[in-house]
């Protein structure tokens, strides 16, 4: 491939990234939400980007972005390639967007090196992957997935502003969200570039690599409770203090995570009652968060916590227990797809070493429908969804290599086949 063509795409991606993170609904920061004003704006900058490429953008009835060839045939396989354009509060501009403007550039790549692929690339910018609007991630890939529940159409976010009455604002006509699916496409893969959001890349002196699996989660709520009292009076040795029991529960959750390979275990939140300075606390909610790339091993992990709980009434005399449980499988990328990626990242001189994925991504509800696969690309310091989040030009041009090559690798095991 062309080195100076992919340079030049490269510099476009990197360029465009910095025009993105200008359309914020926010002056201070940031922040681009599902249905917003700026995400209107961002749509109309991908769109003439589309356009220019040879491709015709098209907004579906769940807010997805996608640039489709100009002439279509239902029939014709199809390769996705993207991400999402929503971002967190006081976002970096490269989680998600980068992605979506990779799958761009390789569009423009193969188009000035004037190549015929027996497939059709659509590339996708999904509307909504990180939840903060309507407190649901994954609203595009979930539609697109044929995973769409139409009871979240009536959900409301902070100003009472309903999911189909934001869509419909937007131009969308989300009634009609059963048509957003590909199910009845010939879809041969999605592969979706994102941003590290961990320092592993950074250790290993890798501008890239593919990922094996995205790990499973587990949510959960912990209740603690205990007996209320006077600070000064109550002597320790008789006290039900169920704050103190939850500090030592969080530690041994740590402890844990730092001694079970690949295990991440954490408790971000904690609401304690009566949360006054002279009161023995007597009830504490905590969340718990697990993931884990192997299932057995985040169950396990769950288990051990149960008996935690349960030894928290015989040493410090509160009970506990733990109130709800949300549990998401992991999800193993496509070996076949993955190995295409692995076979251009090494002949590239990289890694084959694949990373497990323990945040969530799109790739993650695309993978019931077609074969997907999920490039990381280095991120200084593993800094995430933080206004210093940093990709370098070269680096994007690394991975924009690798995803041109990627489909070119495809493109010879489809006519061989």
């Amino acid at each position: 491939m062309n080195k100076a063509i992919i340079s030049a795409a490269a510099a476009r991606v990197a360029k465009r990234c910095d025009l993105l993170a200008l359309r914020s609904d926010r002056d201070d920061c940031l922040m681009r939400l599902f249905c917003s004003p700026a995400m209107k704006l961002a749509h109309e900058d991908l769109s003439q980007w589309m356009t220019d490429a040879g491709l015709t953008p098209h907004l579906d009835a769940l807010g997805n972005l996608i640039g489709k060839p100009l002439t279509e045939d239902p029939q014709r396989p199809v390769l996705l390639l993207g991400s999402h354009l929503d971002t967190v509060v006081n976002a970096g501009k490269f989680d998600g967007m980068l992605g979506v403007l990779l799958g761009l550039g390789v569009v423009e790549t193969i188009k000035a090196e004037g190549i015929e692929l027996p497939f059709d690339i659509h590339v996708v910018a999904f509307s909504e992957e990180e939840g903060v609007r309507y407190r649901l991630p994954f609203i595009g890939s979930s539609g697109i997935a044929g995973k769409f529940h139409p009871a979240d159409l009536d959900r409301v976010d902070g100003e009472g502003v309903s999911m189909r009455d934001a869509l419909i604002r937007f131009g969308c006509q989300p009634d009609d969200y059963k048509s957003v699916s590909y199910r009845r496409r010939p879809v041969i893969g999605f592969i979706e570039a994102h941003l590290e959001q961990a320092v592993r890349l950074q250790e290993m002196n890798q501008p890239v690599a593919a990922v094996s699996a995205i790990a499973g989660q587990t949510r959960a709520t912990i209740n603690i409770e205990g007996v209320s009292g006077h600070a000064g009076t109550v002597p320790h040795d008789r006290r039900q203090d169920a704050l103190a029991a939850a500090a030592k529960l969080i530690l041994d959750i740590e402890q844990l995570g730092q001694t079970t390979e690949g295990l991440f275990a954490t408790v971000g939140r904690i609401f304690s009652r009566p949360n006054v300075s002279n009161v023995i606390s007597n009830r504490n909610e905590l969340s718990l968060d697990l993931r884990h790339a192997k299932n057995k091993v985040r169950k396990d992990a769950l288990e051990t916590i149960k008996l935690m709980i349960m030894e928290l009434k015989r040493t410090r005399n509160v009970s506990g227990r733990i109130t709800t449980e949300r549990h998401s499988p992991a999800v193993p990328m496509d070996a076949t797809l993955t190995e295409h990626l692995q076979s251009t990242i090494t002949a590239q001189g990289g890694t084959r070493e694949t990373l497990i994925s323990g945040a969530g991504h799109d790739a993650m509800v695309i993978a019931p429908l077609a074969p997907t696969s999920l490039l990381f690309v280095r991120c200084r310091d593993g800094i995430s969804h933080h206004p210093d989040e940093y990709v370098s030009p070269d680096d994007i041009a690394a991975a924009l290599d690798v995803m041109v090559g990627t489909v070119m690798s495809l493109t010879t095991s489809l006519d061989a086949n």
